[in-house]
């Protein structure tokens, strides 16, 4: 998520960093990468796409459908809790992220493209993962030919452009074919993070049609904020594109799980209750009160506009195909989920229910000695959180801080990166011995190849055959 200038005020953020200031002043006995990595963190508020960023530098040494509160989805259960704190069930989830910068951003022939996805899935099966998390609409495009989303930069090389080919079948025939299970990942409304000039966009794109429309309610749906453009999560028309879309991918592909990561609401800092979707929540008001009717403030306002989407993609997963997972994976930090200004994420609701999700899988990036969320209280934080009997507890593990630097590791606040390679072999064995978590997913595919991280790579597959 996007931050802005009040951030240094706000609570630690979702991956524990410290601000830019850190990393210049350390810059003497850091690379030069190391404080590019630093920059995008302070610049943006996710830390999935935080470490998307860190990963790839790392590695070179990421109809309207109603809503009816009345309607319990199907209740699928996959995975078990763990019954020692050695030993593992064939239910057990051991997952891979695979960002978009993983992938070529000159695109691929159908060819190069089956080798390459040959390569990443025999390599996630030789560590020992049984399911892969790939990344098939970053910005608001498609790594398959799609009614509502124009084709990904990353897979012909032009965005909008037809690669010839279809990746995610490719993705999803040679993942079953290794008895890998496979997730669709997607950002819901992240549509660009780098510019917000809509006419970079491909034209048949619903977000440069509703952008460029005469109909000021249309333009609406689509926001410029902090140097980027979103999707207004007010707006019924972006719930029903985007749960449209999850429906096409459902039908037509054999996937085994749709996923979001922590992308929401961007941070909106210390102006949240005058900026980005204010128009809409002013609107809202005006209708409540012209009907006699009570309000929700404008923090809970906006969590129930995601609520409103979450809910309506899982009943549509559910309705078209039972047996698909739909799952989360917010940042790992779970007082910062419910800070005024950011995300909007109600997860408490959402874990205790049969009608949001299958599996949470919060990205708890952080080692056991880590000042601000030590990886086993924050673990145990969300293993203690009511659940409903029907969703899963999953842990998202910092794969791509294995094997930092002293100096790397003090940029990131969380010296214990650079002191230990049995982090996330340690961080697993908790997890099983709380008898509440039933998988792991490593961020991300990168760090598999990645030297500087082969020891604490190699560790964690020792407990993962």
């Amino acid at each position: 998520m996007i931050t802005n200038n009040q951030k240094n005020n706000q609570k630690n953020n979702s991956s524990g960093k410290q601000p830019l200031f850190m990393a210049v002043a350390l810059l003497l006995c850091c690379s030069i990468i190391i404080s590019i990595v630093e920059k995008k963190h302070t610049e943006f508020n996710s830390s999935q796409y935080d470490n998307t960023y860190s990963n790839a530098v790392y590695a070179a040494s990421t109809t309207t459908i109603p809503y009816d509160s009345s309607s319990a989805g199907d209740e699928v259960s996959s995975g078990s809790a763990i019954s020692t704190g050695s030993s593992i069930t064939g239910d057990e989830v051991r997952g891979v992220w695979i960002s978009f910068l993983s992938y070529s951003s000159k695109g691929y022939t159908k060819q190069s493209f089956t080798n390459y996805v040959n390569t990443m899935f025999k390599k996630c099966k030789s560590k020992g993962y049984n399911t892969v998390f790939v990344h098939v609409r970053m910005f608001s495009d498609a790594m398959y030919p799609s009614k509502y989303f124009p084709w990904s930069v990353y897979s012909s090389g032009k965005a909008g452009k037809n690669p010839g080919f279809d990746p995610l079948k490719i993705m999803v025939d040679r993942a079953h074919s290794m008895n890998l299970s496979i997730h669709a990942w997607l950002n819901p409304y992240r549509i660009s993070s780098s510019t917000t000039n809509v006419n970079s966009l491909p034209k048949n794109s619903y977000a440069y049609k509703w952008a460029k429309s005469s109909s000021k309610a249309k333009r609406r749906n689509v926001l410029k904020f902090n140097g980027g453009l979103y999707y207004n999560p007010a707006k019924s028309d972006v719930r029903n594109l985007i749960t449209k879309g999850v429906k096409e991918i459902v039908t037509n592909y054999n996937v085994d799980g749709i996923h979001f990561d922590d992308y929401f609401y961007p941070n909106l800092g210390s102006k949240y209750r005058k900026n980005f979707d204010r128009t809409e929540y002013n609107s809202y008001v005006r209708n409540r009160k012209k009907n006699n009717r009570k309000y929700y403030g404008i923090v809970n306002w906006r969590r129930q506009n995601v609520d409103l989407l979450i809910s309506n993609v899982y009943k549509t997963v559910k309705s078209t195909k039972k047996k698909v997972q739909f799952g989360i994976s917010p940042a790992g930090n779970i007082d910062n989920l419910y800070l005024s200004w950011s995300y909007y994420c109600d997860v408490k609701k959402w874990m205790n229910s049969n009608k949001y999700i299958d599996y949470i899988c919060p990205q708890i990036y952080w080692t056991f000695t880590n000042k601000t969320c030590p990886f086993k209280k924050t673990c145990l934080k969300w293993a203690k959180l009511p659940r409903n009997k029907n969703v899963k507890l999953y842990i998202g593990l910092a794969g791509y801080r294995a094997g930092l630097s002293k100096s790397q590791a003090k940029a990131v606040s969380d010296i214990g990166w650079s002191k230990s390679n049995t982090i996330l072999k340690r961080e697993v064995l908790y997890g099983r011995s709380t008898k509440k978590v039933s998988g792991y997913v490593l961020f991300s595919y990168a760090d598999l190849s990645r030297k500087a991280a082969s020891k604490e790579i190699a560790n964690l597959k020792k407990i993962f055959k």
